[in-house]
């Protein structure tokens, strides 16, 4: 070993002032694969909201926040049949049917084959718990139209994992019953804005 260290310093030492060799750049080989990701930002019935969507090999990672962290984290697999094969789902029982103009109209009717799993969180209360499934399944709706068809089993069809952090508001729906679904203008407009971030991140 000290033999190795001379041999260092004999080196060095006939090249005084030489400046050491710069490390060399890993190749574009070695870097890590850049993650495709989008976000919006904006201010929905006076609330920042911010909306960013990761596009990984295996699943979608979608985050919707008006406090800027999560609440809950849900799950949403994909039906195993053909997605562009199923039939429209029904308009939900909560929303009533949107006149032509409303942006609600337009969206994608989500799969009632989809399957919602909890992964972390609770939300405060059944009526928030039922905001934040409604959004998961639209979402995803959103996410499987824009990715293509395809099948579970083929890889067409990643699930959508989504990470949500709702602002509670203390009127409407929430401050009468808590149990109650319907949902008041403000959220419905909320919902429809973020639906509009989503689809505005998948391009």
């Amino acid at each position: 070993m000290s033999a190795l260290l001379d041999l260092a310093n004999l080196d060095l030492a006939s090249t005084p002032g030489a400046a050491p060799n710069p490390p060399s750049p890993p190749s574009a080989s070695a870097l890590p694969p850049v993650i495709p990701t989008a976000q919006r930002a904006r201010s929905i019935d006076g609330q920042q909201t911010d909306v960013l969507v990761q596009l990984f090999a295996d699943r979608v990672i979608v985050v919707v926040t008006q406090m800027g962290r999560i609440g809950c984290m849900i799950q949403v697999s994909p039906p195993l049949s053909s997605l562009s094969m199923l039939p429209p789902m029904p308009p939900p029982t909560h929303l009533p049917s949107a006149p032509p103009q409303n942006p609600l109209a337009a969206l994608p009717r989500p799969d009632p084959s989809s399957i919602l799993t909890p992964l972390f969180g609770v939300p405060p209360s059944p009526h928030l718990s039922y905001l934040h499934d409604l959004y998961a399944a639209q979402i995803a709706a959103i996410v499987f139209r824009k990715m293509g068809g395809g099948d579970v089993l083929s890889g067409g069809v990643k699930p959508v994992v989504l990470g949500i952090g709702l602002k509670q508001r203390t009127s409407g729906a929430e401050e009468g019953d808590e149990d109650d679904v319907e949902l008041t203008q403000a959220e419905r407009e909320t919902f429809a804005q973020v639906m509009e971030m989503v689809g505005e991140c998948l391009g």
